[in-house]
């Protein structure tokens, strides 16, 4: 190579090292034991460098090209590395002069300028993971600089230098010493070097075959987590203040990195209440991209798996966080947008926020079906820890979350069934519920899934509202006869038709009325269908709820 580095150049060499982390997300996550031993630093990685290779591209100087790197790695951040990574990269744009081409120095001056954003970007900076290895590295190429080697020369004597310094960090941090590996953060980064490094030598990044340690990071977790949920944010605006929010977040966790740049700004941390982030973070800007793991759930299933069959629904079930965790249901949160802000229903938007502030609001929030990706993610994270899988969504003709979740679990290597339970909110939950039930008396996977059929056949749920208006606005409902309804201000009952769409069931002319209408229908039937319907009924301690309890009670149900 030349001694100075043009766009097309620079971008091939970003891509080298990209492809390199990608080939080596499997033996990154094995290795994983810092901040939090959930093996997924490969995996965050890879997908951040996926970032890159898909939506970056070459500009007309080196900083329009860096500027598109540093974008795409940003949009693209996942975990504690990969957001110190994309802060990195942006560091290194910030400090790059907007010409065709860059020198030795000019790129010294560019990653020891990335090498300071990073470190800043981390609210607790730990020697001997990959903040390390970015200044080690950044240091060698300063210093070839000023003694004038090559381009080429002061590359590979950096990533030598930065190769011994991986293989110190078990001396920097106790807990890597303890299972006898490197910093799979670190790690990430030499691999990136070493493929960026080699691609600008116009070498073949060739992955090694290296023998993963003898211990299964997933199976090593010693300790649960501290906090709970892994809380990440994209936030978009003019002017947000990184310190500002870096100060402020603080105060709910740990493993806090905010990282970003004129335009965006992305956050991580570690809490237990990922909703009051979200609540301060739609005050600095627009949310447009969230991700929540609920790690206490994730050590759960690791250490204390209760069965065999893995059961999962979304969110729009109603089920108490009581229920949730006595029966290991995994949820699969829908995005929710409201105000221009994405969140993560029940996580980032809880039940009670959105009562609380939908009443001042002159928008209203809207639900979508979740991200194919993530959810492909979390049924091969279940993969690896159970026999079966059993998923049960909300009605497909209400939403598109059955299909989606159909289509993410073609490629997981699992017996997994996905089921339409053809309702939603409480039927949704007693249907799960029930299912749960099952797989706790030991019932096979067989067995499990033809009594969930059954009892979709014999559940409905009837709903008592004041007037159409949010259901025609969502589309559950048609227009025209929503707009009859309301025009004659009748107060109707709705419920799920028996392939789940949206249906007037029965008609009253006073909210009295339709109540006593449920009333009535519901004592029809068999107490096989009434078991459950009112006891886990979440509007009981409600003036309509106990007016609709208080029958079934003096009738002993």
């Amino acid at each position: 190579m030349t001694d100075f580095l043009d766009s097309k150049r620079l971008y091939h060499a970003f891509l080298g090292g990209a492809r390199a982390v990608i080939h080596a997300k499997d033996g990154l996550n094995a290795i994983n034991v810092f901040p939090v031993a959930d093996g997924d630093t490969g995996s965050n990685l890879a997908q951040t460098m996926h970032s890159i290779v898909e939506d970056s591209k070459i500009g007309n100087t080196v900083k329009e090209t860096l500027y598109t790197i540093s974008e795409a790695a940003l949009f693209g951040a996942r975990g504690n590395s990969g957001i110190i990574f994309a802060q990195y990269i942006n560091g290194m744009h910030f400090h790059l002069s907007d010409d065709k081409q860059m020198s030795l120095r000019d790129f010294s001056k560019s990653v020891s300028g990335g090498a300071n954003y990073a470190y800043n970007a981390v609210e607790n900076p730990v020697e001997g993971t990959m903040i390390t290895l970015i200044k080690v590295w950044s240091e060698a190429i300063s210093e070839a600089a000023n003694k004038g080697i090559a381009f080429q020369d002061a590359l590979m004597n950096a990533l030598d230098y930065a190769k011994k310094t991986l293989e110190n960090t078990p001396k920097m941090l106790p807990v890597l010493r303890d299972k006898g590996v490197v910093d799979a953060g670190a790690k990430g980064f030499f691999t990136f070097v070493e493929g960026f490094t080699l691609a600008l030598g116009n070498k073949a990044y060739v992955p090694k075959v290296e023998s993963l340690p003898a211990f299964s990071v997933q199976e090593e977790l010693d300790e649960p987590p501290t906090f709970r949920y892994c809380t990440e944010v994209l936030v978009r605006g003019e002017g947000i203040s990184q310190d500002a929010v870096s100060e402020h977040l603080k105060q709910f966790g740990d493993s806090l990195i905010v990282a970003g740049n004129e335009t965006k700004v992305r956050v991580h941390i570690h809490t237990n209440e990922p909703q009051s982030v979200s609540e301060f973070l739609s005050n600095q800007g627009t949310m447009i991209q969230q991700k929540v793991d609920d790690m206490q759930n994730q050590y759960d299933v690791i250490h204390h798996r209760k069965h065999r069959i893995a059961l999962v629904t979304d969110s729009v079930a109603d089920l108490p966080p009581s229920l949730l965790e006595k029966y290991q249901i995994q949820m699969i949160p829908l995005p929710i947008s409201w105000n221009d802000n994405v969140y993560l229903d029940k996580l980032t938007m809880t039940t009670e926020t959105l009562l609380t502030n939908i009443s001042d609001s002159k928008t209203y929030p809207s639900s979508s079906q979740p991200n194919e990706k993530a959810v492909a993610n979390q049924l091969s994270f279940l993969a690896n820890h159970y026999d079966d899988i059993l998923v049960l969504t909300v009605a497909g003709k209400l939403s598109g979350t059955y299909e989606t979740i159909k289509r993410a679990a073609t490629g997981i290597k699992a017996n997994v069934a996905v089921i339409d339970t053809m309702q939603n909110s409480g039927a949704q939950g007693l249907i799960v519920k029930a299912a749960a039930e099952q797989i706790a008396a030991g019932k096979t996977f067989d067995e499990v899934q033809h009594f969930v059929k059954q009892s979709i056949t014999r559940t409905k749920i009837f709903v008592s509202v004041p007037n159409l208006d949010a259901m025609i606005r969502s589309g559950r409902l048609g227009e025209k006869g929503g707009a009859i309804g309301n025009t004659l201000n009748l107060k109707p009952v709705v419920s799920l038709s028996e392939t789940g769409a949206g249906i007037v069931s029965d008609i009253a002319f006073s909210l009295t009325g339709s109540t006593n209408k449920i009333v009535k229908r519901v004592k029809k039937n068999d107490g096989a269908r009434k078991r459950g319907g009112l006891r886990d009924c979440p509007c009981q301690h409600t003036r309509t709820g106990s007016r609709i309890h208080r029958p079934f009670h003096k009738s002993g149900w």
